[in-house]
């Protein structure tokens, strides 16, 4: 097994950090008593044993001080499988713990069964600990609540910046962050900023209103160093291999999903949810959406965009160019999608926001938006961003 506590010097540890207290996750407990010996603990000592060949990751993420997976998820004992999607899908912001915990937890906790095991394990924890040298036990409950208190520090973090919850969790999948996308050093000062961010585009504005706000730039730097801090050798490698899909999208692509994250709360799930509605009640689109050359604007010989806003307006563009065409089917769907105003808006909102969604779906290997802050969006990346 590779849970042994990391631990320094038994007199140092002893001296430094007597009483940890554990707060915030009232299951996870270790034993006051002094050191005893493994003896007169053994059948617990066999039985934590066994527990570590059926359910190897329990014994691994106790060990390494991760907390219980009911305070990973931030649920009571006895939560039932909805509640716990529904807690789990109204978290904003992200969490300081890998994804194979996250998956772990959201499957244990899920399962009547399994979350019944877990407890009785979480008991049989709690009296092996009575075997630990006092050094080691006291770096177990250091590492526990340096996790707790890191958690702590993320929510802050993100509830004085919950409206860009979808930014961090996009950046956890391999999106660049700001100083990347506007060609700054991270430690540039503000006059650099200044000089050197660029305000040619709406995303270079938004970016240079960003970082030129001391508040924002203060909370945005301690988001990318605790993340960084967090994340170990392999999550280290996997974020960069996702960083790799991103530049091949390309910069135009990475733009418009990023403003879309900065100007808009909640985009991915209103953006995957409409596509979603539109594209089943009108299959017969799909042919006639970029990158096709054929549009139903094309067929139609009108310019790709919005059309006047005042409805008669548009719809007597559209009927005068309908009149001068041979009325083929293809003709026919096209005037009956444009005329009308409604399904005209929604085909427009395909037209321009189609290919942004799909390239999502891959790099977020989601189909469905409404299923990633489950298990589909726990076992991608770093879960960071939940909600």
């Amino acid at each position: 097994m590779g849970w042994k506590i990391k631990s320094k010097s038994p007199g140092n540890l002893q001296a430094k950090s007597p009483g940890i207290p554990i707060e915030d996750d009232p299951y996870w407990k270790v034993s006051k008593n002094v050191f005893m010996d493994e003896h007169r603990v053994g059948r617990y000592l066999d039985r934590f044993y066994q527990f570590t060949q059926r359910h190897p990751q329990w014994a691994d993420d106790f060990m390494e001080g991760i907390p219980t997976y009911y305070c990973v998820l931030g649920v009571h004992r006895g939560v039932t499988q909805e509640e716990v999607k529904l807690v789990y899908q109204n978290k904003k912001g992200p969490s300081i713990y890998p994804p194979e915990v996250i998956c772990e937890a959201l499957l244990v906790i899920s399962t009547p069964s399994l979350q019944k095991e877990y407890d009785e394990f979480l008991t049989v924890a709690e009296q092996f600990t009575k075997c630990m040298p006092p050094f080691e036990k006291n770096e177990l409950i250091r590492i526990h609540s340096e996790n707790i208190n890191d958690a702590k520090k993320l929510d802050k973090l993100v509830q004085s910046q919950v409206i860009y919850a979808e930014y961090w969790y996009l950046y956890t999948e391999g999106m660049p962050d700001l100083y990347e996308v506007a060609g700054l050093a991270k430690d540039s000062d503000i006059e650099a900023i200044i000089t050197n961010c660029l305000q040619d585009s709406e995303l270079s504005r938004k970016i240079y209103s960003l970082l030129t706000d001391s508040v924002f730039r203060e909370q945005y730097d301690i988001m990318l160093g605790l993340i960084a801090t967090k994340m170990g050798p392999e999550e280290f490698l996997s974020l960069e291999k996702k960083k790799e899909h991103w530049r091949f999208i390309g910069p135009d692509m990475v733009g418009k999903i990023i403003l879309a994250a900065l100007t808009n709360p909640g985009f991915l799930e209103e953006y995957f949810t409409r596509s979603d509605a539109i594209q089943n009640t009108n299959q017969d689109w799909k042919d006639y959406l970029p990158p096709s050359k054929v549009t139903f604007f094309s067929v139609l010989g009108l310019k790709a965009g919005p059309l006047p806003v005042d409805k008669k307006e548009a719809e007597i563009i559209i009927r005068n160019k309908y009149r001068e065409l041979e009325r083929t089917p293809t003709v026919n769907l096209a005037y009956s999608v444009l005329k009308n105003q409604s399904l005209r808006e929604d085909y427009l909102w395909l037209f321009e926001n189609d290919k942004l969604v799909e390239t999502l779906r891959v790099l977020l290997s989601v189909k469905n938006v409404r299923e990633h802050p489950g298990k589909e969006r726990a076992g991608k990346g770093r879960n960071l961003f939940k909600g």
